[in-house]
């Protein structure tokens, strides 16, 4: 048999998993919106915990703003202006701090009351990275206007100083052109290599205007005197300490035409409930969850599934035995919502196809009693004796819902989520899928009254 055949029928079998989604998003869907559209609220249903973010943004930002509005222009001003400048930039940089992000997630678990509330704000922080960068961006263009109307143009380091400044916006505005939503899912590489580059860029340029700036003043040592030069060091290191941590290291790779599975040894061995960023060049990197690992043996698995070209051409290249031999892989790794298993006692847990992945850790260390939906197509052919053995021996058989897609056809999930939520008295329902799958399943455990979370691309 040619390999372009098992390449269909891996493409056959991911087709077949992704049409009994959409049959059964088509089919669910109206009626779940209905409901939700029910409530005399509705309006501010809509009104989530993303938006929720960008408001505090606005109601921390305004006040400074009306005291700018009272200032006549001068030093006093363009200060103000600086300082509001720096400060949401340094948020921006900060909420995107994985090490930060990591003790976030783990103090989390222990909050007391209304968790559910704590972890859905957490979660989804990135509405705070947006309302910071796009307070910033206003603020710069505030700070330029300021910095033109008290500037004498007549030495060349005022006019490169603010020259610097100017540049300011325009890295900034390219950034956030690249980072919306359109233009991000469409043209992904671009998006991530501009946040990257021109990021750095942004920060270079500021280093440089901070240092152009402390020359013109009388005493280069009284810009130390204000909080600038010190946000900006917690930005450059924010951002760099990571690339520190970036190795090269040998790989096991063991595919299918369906999906991958990257073993890698040594340090750093990531735990479960999180994420690593791996590349094949250093420059273009993907997050995949943590499957499997073993401290022991210091070494843990990640499983790729076919989501575009770069999962699509590391699967092919792997069956044709062309699979790389190392990786880039980053030593920080962040928790995703899966991290969440460990605050509740029981859960349900709904994957579909390859979205198995990071709940494989929790099933085989038992993070919480799981009772576990996995929706697929020939699940132990697909995915591989290794991923089946993990699911089948960890979990009794009256604790899953194999969900064979070629067999069964479309899931009717609405009906699985109430069912299997009231038999295992679950406490939260954890949802592993694309983005209209999950949005389906929260609004159907909206209207369940159940806790659910799910992946969000809120950046």
């Amino acid at each position: 048999m040619s390999t372009t055949d098992p390449e269909k029928a891996a493409q056959i079998c991911q087709q077949s998993v992704e049409k009994a989604i959409e049959d059964d998003i088509a089919a669910t869907e109206p009626k779940e919106r209905d409901y939700h559209r029910q409530s005399p609220y509705w309006l501010f249903t809509m009104i989530w915990a993303h938006q929720i973010w960008w408001i505090v943004t606005a109601l921390c930002n305004i006040p400074v703003y009306l005291r700018l509005a009272v200032l006549p222009s001068g030093p006093e001003r363009l200060n103000l202006v600086a300082n509001a400048s720096l400060i949401n930039l340094t948020i921006v940089v900060l909420v995107r701090n994985e090490l930060l992000l990591a003790g976030l997630y783990w103090s989390f678990n222990f909050i007391p009351f209304r968790r559910f509330y704590f972890h859905r704000m957490l979660h989804s922080i990135g509405g705070l990275h947006v309302g910071c960068a796009f307070a910033t961006f206003l603020w710069i263009i505030f700070y330029v206007v300021e910095l033109g109307k008290n500037t004498p143009f007549d030495a060349p380091l005022n006019i490169a100083m603010f020259t610097t400044a100017l540049l300011l916006p325009l890295g900034i505005s390219v950034i956030i052109t690249f980072a919306l939503r359109p233009l991000r899912e469409r043209y992904h590489d671009i998006w991530e290599y501009t946040h990257r580059f021109v990021g750095w860029f942004v920060v270079a340029d500021l280093v440089t205007h901070l240092a152009l700036k402390a020359f013109t003043l009388s005493n280069p040592r009284d810009l130390f005197r204000t909080i600038l030069p010190y946000l900006a060091i917690v930005c450059i290191i924010s951002i760099f300490y990571v690339w520190f941590t970036v190795r090269r290291t040998k790989v096991t790779v063991n595919a299918n035409h369906s999906v991958a599975i990257v073993k890698f040894k040594g340090l750093p061995t990531l735990n479960d409930g999180t994420f690593a960023r791996i590349s094949r060049n250093g420059l273009e990197w993907h997050a995949f969850s943590v499957a499997t690992t073993d401290f022991e043996k210091r070494e843990f698995s990640l499983i790729v599934g076919r989501a575009g070209d770069w999962t699509t051409k590391l699967i092919h290249d792997s069956v044709a035995r062309e699979a790389p031999e190392r990786l880039y892989i980053r030593g920080v790794n962040p928790p995703g919502f899966m991290h969440m298993h460990h605050s509740y006692k029981k859960v349900v847990t709904i994957c579909t196809g390859a979205g198995i992945a990071p709940a494989l850790p929790h099933i085989a260390q038992k993070t919480s009693d799981i009772f576990l939906v996995w929706i697929g197509k020939n699940h132990e052919k697909t995915y591989g004796k290794e991923v089946w053995d993990t699911v089948t021996s960890n979990l009794p058989s009256d604790q899953m819902l194999l969900h064979d897609t070629a067999v069964s056809g479309r899931p009717d999930i609405a009906a699985l989520i109430e069912k299997v939520s009231k038999q295992h008295e679950a406490e939260a329902v954890f949802v592993v899928s694309n983005d209209p799958y999950t949005i389906l399943c929260a609004n159907i455990c909206w209207r369940l009254g159940l806790r659910c979370y799910g992946a969000t691309r809120d950046s």
